[in-house]
């Protein structure tokens, strides 16, 4: 303790070299602004997360039921009803992901199918995130992609039995999958459907946005000559498990017991229970790349910073060197004058490291509570969110503590370690 206490009479005390009280403050405050810029950052990108979250949750179901190998379930409606009884769900409904062609008037493209029965899309909230017209669970659903290459838009409801074609249509086809093909009717080795669009729907995310059409379970199924076949089981929780933009939250204490209750009533050999993170694996990977390899960068920008603390212990040598030298005289060991200075080091590093740390995590709740940073865009109506998106994670709270303390204590130990022996 007593090196401790010299150290902060040290620090404290008032200098006969002004450099020294500067350089002390520039490497408290480097030390500061690093902490403080490494809780921001790591919080902007889980604003961002939380954002994709939050958009994802209109057309991802919370808990999605995917056979373990293959890519289909044989008797998907069994297992629905099966697990429709399970206590904390509202619907489970057999679900199917395929690829389809699909042609509106002279257009044509290769689209993403996805159909739900109507009590699913009910409870989804796909209804959410249209952006034109409205959900008809018996028609289809497009996203902005598809309704922007087939040039089609939500049909009045008075022009739906409109002779010829339309804008408001699209037929969908899918190959045979049994059967002979002849040569001379190409058209024939498919099987097409058509359906009112009544909707359109804009997720922000590529994957869902680019191609995909939400068309009823009946229609799939016939297209694909399907009876109870399916590709997954979405479920959907009861309202008492949390409201509808909180259910689908990985760190949703409700949604976690429930999959594990699922879980524990499906073999796990044959079935697997995603939650929307797993489902969108990809996007919220390359967040998490991006967001540590960002931390990485920052950290390295911290231990530049961090040598101001060599600095300034090279600097309180000279200017305590009278006193190294009364210390040595009274018998102090080389050593103990380095446990001086490491103290010192110490100190401005802990006063840094907290300063920085109430500095980030106020700016962070500031931004996320009152967004005092604004998003600009020539059109604002196209934007999600007009402010940069925040959230304070207690768990990155701590690696930064943790990253900034270890740093800046090494550094400050090399400092401690090239103090020179006291004259006697």
């Amino acid at each position: 303790m007593l090196p401790l206490k010299i150290a902060l009479r040290y620090l404290l005390s008032r200098k006969s070299h002004g450099a020294v009280n500067v350089i002390s403050a520039v490497a408290m405050a480097g030390v500061a602004v690093a902490a403080a810029a490494m809780i921001i950052i790591l919080s902007v990108f889980n604003g961002f997360s939380q954002l994709v979250e939050r958009k994802t949750a209109g057309f991802n179901p919370p808990l999605l039921i995917v056979p373990a190998t293959g890519k289909i379930i044989a008797d998907a409606d069994s297992l629905a009803g099966a697990i429709a009884s399970v206590p904390g769900i509202a619907v489970a409904a057999p679900l199917i992901d395929e690829q389809a062609f699909a042609i509106a008037g002279d257009a044509q493209m290769p689209v993403s199918i996805r159909a739900l029965p109507p009590e699913a899309l009910d409870a989804s909230g796909l209804r959410d995130i249209l952006i034109d017209g409205d959900l008809d669970p018996a028609e289809a659903t497009v996203s902005v992609g598809v309704a922007v290459s087939l040039n089609v838009r939500p049909l009045a409801e008075e022009r739906r039995f409109v002779d010829g074609p339309s804008e408001g249509w699209i037929n969908v086809y899918e190959p045979l999958r049994s059967g002979r093909i002849n040569p001379a009717n190409p058209m024939g080795a498919f099987r097409g459907d058509s359906l009112r669009v009544t909707g359109v729907y804009q997720v922000e995310q590529e994957e869902q946005d680019r191609d995909m059409l939400v068309i009823p379970l009946a229609v799939a199924r016939r297209l694909l000559d399907y009876t109870t076949e399916a590709s997954a089981i979405a479920v959907y929780p009861s309202q008492t498990e949390g409201d509808a933009s909180d259910a689908g939250r990985p760190g949703n204490a409700a949604l976690a017991s429930l999959r594990q209750s699922l879980e524990s009533r499906l073999p796990s050999d044959s079935y697997r229970v995603l939650d929307r993170l797993e489902q969108e694996a990809e996007a919220y990977r390359m967040i998490a790349v991006e967001k540590w390899i960002t931390f990485l960068m920052l950290l390295f920008i911290l231990a530049v910073a961090s040598f101001n603390i060599v600095s300034t212990l090279s600097l309180m040598v000279v200017e305590k060197e009278k006193n190294m030298a009364v210390l040595g005289a009274m018998g102090a060991a080389p050593s103990f004058i380095r446990r001086i200075f490491g103290s010192l080091g110490w100190l401005i590093t802990i006063i840094g490291s907290a300063a920085g740390l109430l500095l980030g995590t106020l700016l962070t709740l500031g931004q996320q509570h009152f967004g005092w940073v604004k998003l600009s865009s020539a059109n604002p109506s196209l934007m999600a969110i007009n402010y940069y998106p925040v959230r304070l994670d207690p768990a990155d709270l701590m690696i930064v503590l943790l990253a900034v303390l270890v740093t800046s204590l090494l550094i400050a130990l090399v400092g401690a370690l090239c103090v020179p022996r006291p004259r006697r």
